[in-house]
């Protein structure tokens, strides 16, 4: 369950899937005192403060690059949310198709419990051509 307290995220999934809804939900942090936004953290990235406020993600990024890929995680990719916090999720859709700079959407279902799925926006061609 998601917890609603005025620390954050502790010992929660951010990623909450009803049985009735169509889709999952992501929730994410915000500093009540320098508004950035982060993922599953203690302290605020920018400022250390601990109020954080917990707010609900539009589902909607890119996925970004990623370094130093280990066996464990080459599944996940970094997606930038539209919100401005990045979170590392399985990406549903064909291999070809996953690289950075695509848009995706949050996906119901699939992943690890309080892991992520996103699918693609946009089909995008064999040869990668767009």
């Amino acid at each position: 369950m998601f917890h609603t307290g005025s620390t954050g995220l502790r010992n929660a999934s951010a990623v909450r899937t009803e049985e009735s809804a169509a889709g999952a939900e992501l929730y994410f942090q915000r500093c009540r005192w320098c508004h950035t936004t982060t993922f599953q953290r203690l302290l605020c990235p920018t400022c250390g403060s601990t109020d954080l406020a917990p707010e609900r993600s539009e589902g909607e990024g890119v996925i970004s690059v990623r370094r130093g890929v280990t066996a464990a995680d080459a599944d996940l990719w970094p997606v930038h949310m539209t919100e401005g916090f990045v979170v590392r999720c399985r990406v549903d859709g064909p291999l070809h198709a996953v690289r950075p700079g695509v848009r995706v959407k949050l996906a119901s279902g699939g992943g690890a419990p309080g892991q992520p799925v996103v699918r693609l926006c946009e089909e995008v061609p064999l040869d990668g051509w767009i």
